[in-house]
C-alpha cells in the first residue's frame, strides 16, 4: 500500500535506586530475613546485579529514598517525583513527603501523567510549580493515549513545615511520571475482546504496574470490567452482564491459573461459554507461567463445550487475533504482472491478475487471498477473484484513488484525492463510509482497516505534517441502515512528522514508514497500547511498505527492488513494487 499522486512534505539528582529482579516475587510476598537482613536501610542507593532468568519476565524495581533532614522545596518535590515510581506498599514512601492530610487525600489510582525528561521546578512562594512536556496519559484503566506534540504538563505542589521539615500539602491526585519510570514500572499487556462477528479476538492494550495485586487476577479484573470506552462501540464481549469474580483473586498453581466466577456466569449459553472461555485463555496466556486455566462458577465446574477443563493455553487457535490465515503469503506487482512470493522465489497468481493487462503499480490483497484489486500508471481502480480464468472488472465511482485496502475477505477501501472514502462490495457496488473526528483542515490520505476489522489506521494531512492516527470501525447491526462509520481518530505516537506508507504488523502494532523532524524516511513499529517507537532502517529511497504478523516486513524502494529485513539488514530480494500482504 503506498500513497499515490502526492507530494511529499517537507518534513535534580533522582531520590530513587533500580533493582533487576525477576518476575513479581521479587516485588511481593514473603522475603526470607537472611535476604532481607542485606538490604541497606540508609545510605547512596547503588544500582543492583541482575538477577537470573528470561527476559520476559524481568522488570527494574524501584527502590525509594525517603526525605532527609533539610531539603529545599524543590528538592522535597523532587523526591515525592521520584518516590512515586516505586508503587511498593500503595506508594509507601512517597506518601513520607506528604502530610498526613495530604497523604490522606491523595489518590494515585486515578491515572498517570507522563512526562518526558527532567521537569522544571519553580519555587513560588509557599509552592512548587512543575512544568515537563508531556509524552501521554495512563487512564484509571491502564490505556495509554498519546498526547499532542507539544502538550505542555503543569502542576502545583504546595508545601508546608512540619516538624520533620517541609511537607508537600497541596497536590494533583494521580501520579506525575517520567517516561523512563514509566518503562521500568509498567508492562503493556492485552485484554481480549471479540469483533462483532465473534470470529477474532481483538486486544484492548493496558499499562499495568508490575508491583501490585497478582497479575493474573488484576488482569481478569480488567477483563470483566469490559472494553475501554474508546474501543467498547467496536468489540463484543461473551461475558453476560454482570459477571464477576466469586473469590477475588487468581491463583496460579503448577502452571494452572484458577479463575472463579460468580454464578451469574451460569445463565450464559454453549456459544458464549466457549467465546468467554477464548477471552480468558488468551488474556491469560501471556503470563510465561499459566500453561491452563482452570474455570468454574461459585466454587462448582463450569462447563465449556468442546474443551477440557483445565484449558490448555493453546486451546483456541481459530480466534487467533493476529488474523493472518495459515500459509499465506506475500504478493508483488512486477513488470510482467501480479507474482506471489514462494520459498523459490515467485510464481504467477491466477487469472488475469497475473498477466500485464492491466499491469498493475499498486496492489491490495483480500485477508482469505481469494480477491485482488489494484491501480495502474493512469489511477484506474480494477479487481477481481484470484482463480483460473478470473478476469478483472473497474471499480466505478471514486474520484483518483490514492490509497487502497481490503477490509477481510471481499470488501475494498478506496480513499480518493479528496479524502473521501468508499467501500466495494465483491460486485463493484460503491458505499460511502464516514469519517468522524477529523478537523476541517485535514484531509484523508489512507484508511487501512486491522484484520480484526475493528480499527483503522489512517494517514491524515494536517498542514504541513502527516499524522497518524488510530480510529475504531463502527459496523451497522444486522438490522441497521446506517453504514459503516470510522470514529474517534485517537494519536498512537507522537514523533513522525512525515509519514509515506502503514501497514499492520500484528494485532497490537503498525509499520510505519516515516521520519523524525528532518531525518531520512525509514521504518518503525510503533507499538499503539504504549506509543512507542522502535526505528528499523530502510533501504535507500523507500517508497512503500506491507507488514503481517510473523512475517518479514518488505520494503519497495524507489529503484525497483523489493527488500526485505529476514537476515538483520535490509537486502533486496526481487525486482518488483508495491509488496502486499493479504489484509
Amino acid at each position: 500500500m503506498r500513497i499515490t499522486r502526492r507530494p511529499a512534505l517537507k518534513s535534580f539528582m533522582p531520590a530513587v535506586g533500580l533493582l533487576l529482579a525477576g518476575g513479581l516475587l521479587a516485588g511481593c510476598g514473603n522475603v526470607p530475613q537472611a535476604f532481607t537482613a542485606q538490604v541497606p536501610t540508609s545510605g547512596p542507593i547503588q544500582q543492583g546485579e541482575q538477577v537470573g532468568g528470561s527476559s520476559a519476565d524481568q522488570f527494574i524495581r524501584v527502590i525509594a529514598r525517603p526525605p532527609r533532614p533539610g531539603m529545599s522545596a524543590p528538592e522535597i518535590v523532587q523526591g515525592f517525583l521520584d518516590a512515586s515510581a516505586s508503587f511498593d506498599g500503595d506508594h509507601a514512601v512517597a506518601r513520607e513527603y506528604l502530610t498526613d492530610e495530604a497523604s490522606l487525600r491523595w489518590d494515585p489510582s486515578v491515572g498517570v501523567v507522563v512526562y518526558e525528561g527532567v521537569p522544571a521546578l519553580t519555587e513560588s512562594g509557599p509552592s512548587v510549580q512543575f512544568s515537563a512536556t508531556q509524552a501521554g496519559t495512563i487512564e484509571e484503566g491502564g490505556r495509554y493515549q498519546v498526547v499532542d506534540p507539544g502538550t505542555e504538563a503543569l502542576a502545583t505542589f504546595r508545601l508546608v513545615e512540619t516538624d520533620e521539615g517541609l511537607r508537600i500539602d497541596g497536590l494533583p491526585n494521580g501520579l506525575l511520571l517520567s517516561q523512563t519510570d514509566v518503562d521500568r514500572a509498567f508492562r503493556s499487556y492485552a485484554l481480549y475482546y471479540f469483533n462483532p462477528d465473534f470470529e477474532i479476538l481483538v486486544p484492548d492494550s493496558r499499562m499495568i504496574p508490575v508491583i501490585g495485586p497478582g497479575l493474573a487476577t488484576t488482569l481478569v479484573r480488567r477483563l470483566l470490567e469490559g472494553p475501554s470506552d474508546w474501543l467498547q462501540p467496536a468489540v463484543r464481549t461473551g461475558f453476560p452482564d454482570g459477571v464477576g469474580l466469586n473469590i477475588d483473586a487468581v491463583l496460579v498453581d503448577g502452571g494452572v491459573a484458577r479463575v472463579d466466577l460468580d454464578a451469574a456466569v451460569q445463565v450464559a449459553d454453549d456459544a458464549a461459554r466457549q467465546a468467554l472461555s477464548q477471552q480468558l485463555v488468551w488474556t491469560l496466556r501471556q503470563l510465561p507461567d499459566v500453561q491452563s486455566v482452570d474455570i468454574t462458577a461459585a466454587g462448582q465446574p463450569f462447563f465449556v463445550p468442546d474443551v477440557p477443563n483445565p484449558q490448555p493455553r493453546d486451546a483456541w487457535p481459530d480466534v487467533d487475533p493476529s488474523g493472518l490465515l495459515p500459509g499465506s503469503s506475500a504478493y508483488v506487482a512486477s513488470s510482467i504482472g501480479v507474482r506471489r512470493i514462494t520459498d523459490d522465489g515467485t510464481e504467477p497468481v491466477d487469472g488475469q491478475a497475473g498477466s500485464r493487462n492491466p499491469l498493475f503499480t499498486e496492489i491490495a490483497i483480500s485477508a482469505d487471498s481469494s480477491r485482488i484489486a489494484g491501480l495502474d500508471a493512469q489511477q484506474q481502480l480494477s479487481g477481481g477473484s484470484l482463480t483460473p480464468n478470473a478476469t478483472l472488472f473497474p471499480f466505478r465511482g471514486a474520484a483518483l484513488p490514492v490509497n487502497i485496502a481490503f477490509d477481510g475477505p471481499a470488501n475494498l477501501w478506496a480513499v480518493d484525492e479528496d479524502g473521501e472514502v468508499l467501500l466495494y462490495s465483491p460486485s463493484g457496488r460503491a458505499f460511502p463510509i464516514e469519517v468522524e473526528g477529523l478537523a476541517d483542515d485535514d484531509v484523508l490520505r489512507a484508511a487501512v482497516p486491522s484484520r480484526d476489522r475493528t480499527r483503522a489506521a489512517l494517514l491524515v494531512q494536517s498542514g504541513p505534517r502527516t499524522n497518524l492516527l488510530l480510529a475504531r470501525i463502527v459496523r451497522p447491526s444486522p438490522t441497521g441502515r446506517v453504514g459503516i462509520t470510522l470514529q474517534d481518530p485517537i494519536r498512537v505516537e507522537s514523533k513522525l512528522v512525515e509519514v509515506v506508507d502503514v501497514a499492520w504488523s500484528s494485532a497490537d502494532s503498525l509499520a510505519v514508514l516515516g521520519s523524525e523532524s528532518a531525518g531520512a524516511v525509514q521504518v518503525y513499529e510503533v507499538d499503539i497500547g504504549r506509543g512507542s517507537l522502535l526505528a528499523q532502517g530502510a533501504p535507500e529511497s523507500p517508497v512503500s511498505l506491507a507488514a503481517a504478523p510473523g512475517l518479514p516486513t518488505l520494503v519497495a524502494g524507489a529503484d525497483g527492488v523489493v527488500y526485505d529485513n529476514s537476515s538483520g539488514s535490509w537486502s533486496g530480494r526481487l525486482n518488483a513494487t508495491s509488496p502486499a500482504y493479504p489484509g
